[in-house]
């Protein structure tokens, strides 16, 4: 059984969300390639694997043509724009840099977003009840495994510590319940990023975590934030 999404501004909404969250996913990924050293190549590809690789894995899933990156191909010049300061003009660089430390909402903020995007997605190809959630988590958390695999670490959604993916997918069916209770599209969306980002912000703050698997000791360390 489908969802049907309300009309009123909801592709609107889809394009904002997936614009911000790609632009936020972009710069992140840009930072993560600073840290360890990469070129320009390397910044835009490590920025374009953070922000398109959610929404590419979702878009095969779907079976949905063409992928966003290709249908919405001003945002890899945008990307392209951003990236070529970063990497060559100090201000930018600090900037930016100066942006994402103070900002642990960062990585919220595009979670947040790309999960919220994709279940609406999910949602206008009638994806049944259960999927829908569960492509919005794909969404938000995918293009950070890809992005850790190409700099050869274990994805940090696969190890213990804060709130990443279960975040996702309660924000995700969040908004579902506030589509089905009558809320606006827009309104919808609102309460499922909140959500996300309050689940995830909580966590890393207060140190909110699911169990530890009962392989892991209680000696051993934890993941840091």
């Amino acid at each position: 059984m489908g969802f049907t999404l309300p009309p009123l501004h909801s592709d609107l909404v889809l394009a904002i969300l997936e614009g911000a969250a790609v632009l936020t996913s972009a710069v992140a990924g840009m930072i993560l390639a600073s840290d360890r050293r990469m070129d320009l190549v390397g910044a835009f590809a490590l920025a374009c694997v953070n922000a398109f690789g959610g929404g590419t894995v979702r878009d095969l899933l779907l079976d949905n043509r063409p992928f966003y990156w290709v249908a919405h191909w001003e945002y890899l010049v945008a990307i392209l724009a951003i990236c070529v300061p970063f990497v060559y003009s100090a201000r930018m660089f600090r900037f930016a840099a100066e942006v994402h430390r103070r900002s642990v909402k960062m990585d919220a903020v595009g979670l947040a977003l790309f999960t919220i995007a994709g279940t609406g997605i999910a949602i206008e190809h009638h994806a049944p009840l259960v999927v829908a959630p569960l492509m919005g988590v794909v969404t938000g958390t995918a293009g950070g495994v890809l992005r850790d695999v190409v700099v050869n670490e274990v994805p940090d959604l696969f190890r213990p510590g804060a709130l990443y993916a279960t975040a996702a997918f309660f924000g995700a069916l969040a908004f579902m319940a506030a589509l089905e209770h009558g809320l606006r599209y827009g309104e919808a969306a609102i309460v499922g990023v909140l959500v996300v980002m309050l689940l995830r912000l909580a966590s890393l703050r207060l140190g909110v975590t699911v169990p530890a698997p009962q392989w892991m000791g209680p000696g051993q360390e934890r993941r840091p934030p």
